[in-house]
């Protein structure tokens, strides 16, 4: 059987049990324990001048920024969100500060757009610190606290009062600069459009 035929098969499968929550969860579990190896930034290879410019981004995206970065010259742009949501805003009225905007990406001919964390992002980089954990009592804390109501609030509430909030953050910026390695990576190679 080749590839094609294994994953047109194994999409049978979740197709079977795709309103069955807990077969779901389970299958994830498994293919997140047992066969999916996220790519370390050291496994990804991205050219030399790259290499410098990818903590930045990744702290600043951390942060709720929008990151546009010049592939040619090594400029970024960095927006917070707020501010791009106040563009959209005015951009469907007829006001003049559509004019006043004068982002220096729009001058760009390619960029490589990063974009924050989506939430559903954020709190897997949550379970996944989680899961790692050697600490059970914690570990069951934060579990508890993922699953009930407000459960990014009861998170940073819990590791701010923990020994491991240093590790918290160690661990979400390894994260994050692993993505921005893996966007780069596509941005570099791309000779289409810019991507996110």
């Amino acid at each position: 059987m080749n590839a094609s035929q294994l994953l047109d098969n194994i999409l049978k499968i979740l197709y079977t049990v795709k309103e069955d929550k807990s077969k779901l969860e389970k299958i994830l579990r498994f293919l997140e324990d047992e066969i999916y190896e996220e790519p370390k930034a050291s496994e990804i290879e991205i050219p030399e001048k790259y290499k410098k410019i990818v903590s930045q981004i990744a702290d600043s995206i951390g942060a709720g920024f929008i990151c546009y970065l010049n592939p040619e010259t090594l400029e970024i742009e960095e927006i917070h969100m707020n501010m791009m949501e106040d563009q959209y805003n005015f951009e469907d009225s007829d006001s003049e500060y559509d004019d006043e905007i004068n982002y220096k990406y729009y001058k760009w001919e390619e960029y490589v757009l990063f974009e924050p964390l989506e939430s559903d992002e954020s709190f897997q980089i949550m379970e996944q610190f989680t899961q790692q954990l050697n600490n059970s009592k914690l570990q069951n804390k934060l579990f508890n606290a993922l699953n009930n109501r407000k459960p990014f609030a009861n998170f940073k509430y819990l590791i701010d009062n923990s020994l491991y909030r240093q590790d918290w953050f160690d661990f979400k910026k390894h994260w994050l600069e692993n993505h921005v390695y893996e966007l780069l990576l596509i941005g570099i190679n791309s000779e289409t459009e810019p991507v996110s």
